[in-house]
């Protein structure tokens, strides 16, 4: 979906958002993080929901999808003033910053080298993730050249409330870690959870090990080819009535779950 939406023309692109807003954690999702490096006032902060950014104070920061106004001006990176600015306060890039993005020059197209100055030589090199627009408060930081970058005035450190606010306008910056390398069978995928990644079948259902004492009846071993060879942390187990995987000498399950990313209680998920 976000690589569809990158290569679409902008009029195209407004009149598929011209309905409602559209919701950012599901169909316009974050890509994965860079993590080349993170502006200095900014932090990931790990919560029980998952990983997002926060402010040097702690404040998780919330990103306005700049897609989902596109159909409420000329450009929506004005679009926080008024009453918006007194409940939102942008996270303003360092003083004398300037602009690497534009609207609609830039947008979804990848960041621009932030132009060398005396006012931003401290700055440099850019983040990757990270680059600045002209808003209406000032230069402020956007990631991924789509999301503005905002606090909600008054909120408490660590308070994720106001996800999802105003039809999903107003999303928790949510960091989304690089994919990691994994050495493992073909049919094997690392999949992300909550800010963080496991292991899945081809399809995405969660791989997990464990003991199945009583009812194994959700229990679906991870099947091994009668030719598959050991590889990294995996060996096959040819002693049953078929070759199963296994992860560090462990038995492999594959999730039967209504939810493929959800695992069975007492057992434990694969991680790369």
């Amino acid at each position: 979906m976000m690589r569809l939406l990158r290569h679409l023309a902008l009029p195209a692109l407004s009149a598929m958002l011209s309905a409602a807003a559209v919701a950012q954690p599901v169909d316009l999702p974050i890509p994965v993080a860079n993590l080349d490096r993170l502006p200095a006032t900014v932090h990931i902060l790990r919560l029980p929901g998952g990983a997002v950014y926060a402010d040097a104070d702690g404040h998780v920061l919330y990103g306005m999808d700049m897609r989902t106004l596109i159909r409420e001006g000329v450009d929506p990176a004005q679009h926080c003033i008024g009453d918006c600015a007194a409940t939102w306060k942008p996270l303003l890039a360092p003083p004398g910053s300037e602009p690497t993005i534009s609207f609609p020059r830039h947008y979804g197209k990848g960041i621009v080298e932030l132009p060398r100055s005396a006012s931003t030589t401290s700055a440099l090199p850019l983040p990757a993730d990270w680059g600045i627009i002209a808003g209406p408060q000032g230069p402020q930081w956007v990631y991924k050249n789509w999301h503005m970058v905002f606090v909600r005035r008054g909120d408490r450190p660590g308070s994720t409330a106001f996800d999802g606010a105003e039809e999903q306008t107003w999303n928790t910056l949510k960091f989304i870690p690089p994919i990691p390398k994994v050495i493992a069978p073909g049919n094997v995928q690392p999949i992300a959870v909550k800010g963080d990644y496991i292991l899945a079948d081809a399809d995405g259902h969660a791989l997990f090990t464990g003991s199945c004492a009583q009812s194994c009846a959700g229990w679906q071993p991870l099947g091994a080819g009668m030719a598959s060879a050991a590889i990294g942390e995996w060996t096959v187990n040819t002693r049953g009535d078929a070759p199963q995987w296994l992860w560090r000498g462990k038995p492999v399950f594959v999730s039967q779950e209504d939810d493929p990313k959800q695992i069975p209680a007492s057992t434990q998920p694969l991680k790369p």
